[in-house]
């Protein structure tokens, strides 16, 4: 099983709130569709390998971890606790229709801690789980295909108004998103110790404007090969956490 999970947060003044959650469901989508293309599911009883690495995407978890956003209109949190407690129900759910795996895909950055703990939780439940966040996935390629940014998926930013652009054109602000909105994701990136450890964002002193990264720098075409990537990386790690390796 697959299960996406993102944010109801205000994206910039140009992206809609439930942006994570619709990233992260096509990207999980996208990974389920390329098993079934491979073979992956229609394999004979002979070959159980294969036919456990069959992907069923459940319904997106469209709210997540998000209390430092709440300074801004649109945004709505759930506790930890709470999130912890609805992936749980959802494994346990599962689990008595004989499911024994589960892929928690992850599309809002402040997610990150609280799904791998959930996905040790699961355990609980007689699930073997794993979490991931769908651009770690991809990290040396955003490395190289961002041409402002420097690779971090940032907020509102130019990876993700890219990935906007490509799957929800019609939900993207017409109106460009000035510069100065737009925090400088690429020098945040080369600061000491960054990409080390954890902080919460800090939108208040470091980005007012609710972006991190350089929006008007996305590209539809950069979001296609982000989006494409991501789901291709996904159905190889399914394959192979099926397989237990």
């Amino acid at each position: 099983m697959l299960l996406p999970i993102g944010a109801i947060e205000q994206h910039g003044p140009h992206l809609p709130v439930g942006f994570d959650a619709l990233a992260a469901t096509e990207v999980a989508i996208r990974a389920a569709t390329a098993l079934g293309r491979s073979g992956v599911g229609r394999a004979s009883a002979a070959d159980p390998e294969e036919v456990r690495a069959a992907a069923l995407v459940l319904p997106p978890i469209a709210w997540g971890l998000s209390p430092y956003w709440l300074g801004f209109a649109g945004t709505l949190s759930l506790r930890p606790e709470t999130i912890l407690a609805v992936i749980g129900d959802v494994g346990a759910s599962v689990a008595r229709h004989g499911f024994s795996r589960m892929v928690i895909v992850n599309g809002h950055g402040g997610n990150a801690g609280i799904v791998a703990v959930a996905a040790t939780a699961l355990a609980e439940h007689g699930i073997r789980a794993a979490a991931l966040s769908y651009w770690d996935l991809i990290r040396e390629e955003l490395d190289a295909w961002s041409r402002h940014d420097g690779g971090p998926i940032g907020h509102a930013g130019e990876v993700e108004t890219s990935i906007a652009l490509y799957l929800m054109p019609e939900l993207v602000a017409t109106e460009p998103v000035p510069a100065e909105a737009c925090a400088d994701l690429a020098a945040m990136a080369a600061m000491p110790y960054a990409g080390t450890f954890y902080a919460p964002p800090d939108p208040e002193r470091e980005a007012p404007g609710g972006v991190y990264g350089f929006a008007p720098g996305g590209t539809r075409e950069l979001g296609e090969r982000v989006i494409g990537l991501a789901g291709e990386r996904l159905a190889a790690f399914v394959r192979a956490f099926a397989r237990g390796t």
